[in-house]
């Protein structure tokens, strides 16, 4: 059905509830802004998904994975790290009173090339867990398309 165009736009009709036909034009009167202008505004933003409400869910959807991978790194590290100290423990020998100082100075000398290599490892851009493979649900987006889709789903249909 082809629709009349009137000075580059096309009429719509719609009816909706007299108690937000009301709403709608407290909120013209009071801001100066046709009623036209507020449904073009409003389909703009239902259809685009550019609501404040999407935008907050994306973010939130995003921090949520961010805060997954922190977690799952964490449990990662602190494994690793568990892993490590029983073997330290199993390959360490009880060293005698009498070598003890010399073996302080060995560890402390040993332990400041740890830190030096961690900082260049660090700052050189390198990490450790990027040598771990990754999981990827999904790419920022897919899941914005997911988001969209599911916003079409749940967003009920007036006639």
């Amino acid at each position: 059905m082809k629709k009349a165009v009137h000075r580059g736009r096309v009429r719509l009709q719609a009816y909706i509830d007299p108690a937000l036909a009301e709403r709608v034009e407290r909120f013209c009167a009071t801001t100066c802004v046709t009623e036209s202008a507020v449904v073009k505004s409003s389909l703009d933003q239902y259809l685009d998904g550019t609501t404040d409400a999407t935008l907050v869910l994306r973010r939130l959807d995003r921090l949520s994975r961010s805060a997954a991978r922190t977690q799952r790194d964490l449990e990662l590290l602190s494994e690793a790290f568990g892993i490590f100290v029983r073997i330290w423990f199993a390959h360490v020998t009880t060293i005698p009173e009498e070598d003890k100082r010399a073996a302080r100075k060995e560890a402390e000398s040993r332990y400041r090339q740890f830190v030096e290599h961690i900082g260049e490892q660090f700052f050189g851009g390198h990490r450790f867990l990027d040598d771990l493979p990754h999981e990827c649900v999904a790419n920022d987006a897919e899941l914005d398309g997911i988001i969209t889709t599911s916003d079409l789903v749940e967003k009920p249909a007036e006639g």
